[in-house]
């Protein structure tokens, strides 16, 4: 999407907006966190099992080292956590559908399927929440959303590495 432009920073309003949207952004974080814990708990993973079977649906067919990079997480740390989902059945690895040298990481239908049948609530009620907004509208928060969390995982990737990224 284009990038909408800006409104005059001076605008009257513009700091109580920006004050509600920090809080909601605050609100739905914790709610993102507790849901994804609750549901992981649920199927018999921790939380960062449940996010890195998130990366490997993905991104299919995915390496060990892509996905750690899609995760920002050492490759080591991360092969770890896929054994764990490998035991529990979530994900198995297969030669690479176009490179036959390397290994390729898949969500499992079981393991979907477990997952799956968790999210039905939540997905008919955003899906009503969806239906009050515009196209445009719904672009503008997509976009937005997509911004942020390229944000958050360029920040995320700094703490990690204990450095700043550049700004850009």
């Amino acid at each position: 999407m284009a990038s909408v432009s800006a409104s005059n920073p001076e605008e009257p309003g513009r700091d109580a907006v920006l004050a509600a949207l920090a809080d909601s952004g605050r609100e739905l974080s914790t709610a993102v966190i507790l849901f994804h814990t609750n549901l992981a708990r649920r199927v018999g993973l921790g939380p960062s099992e449940e996010k890195v079977l998130e990366l490997v649906h993905r991104h299919r067919h995915a390496t060990v080292s892509e996905l750690a990079e899609h995760a920002g997480m050492r490759k080591n740390s991360l092969s770890d956590t896929l054994d764990r989902l490998e035991e529990k059945g979530f994900v198995e690895r297969q030669p690479h559908p176009s490179d036959g040298r390397k290994v390729s990481v898949i969500g499992t239908t079981s393991g979907t399927e477990r997952i799956g049948a968790l999210f039905g609530g939540l997905i008919s009620q955003l899906g009503e929440l969806n239906a009050e907004y515009t196209t445009e509208e719904l672009a503008v928060i997509a976009d937005y959303q997509r911004r942020a969390a390229e944000i958050q995982a360029a920040e995320s990737q700094a703490l990690d590495d204990n450095t700043r990224p550049g700004r850009r």
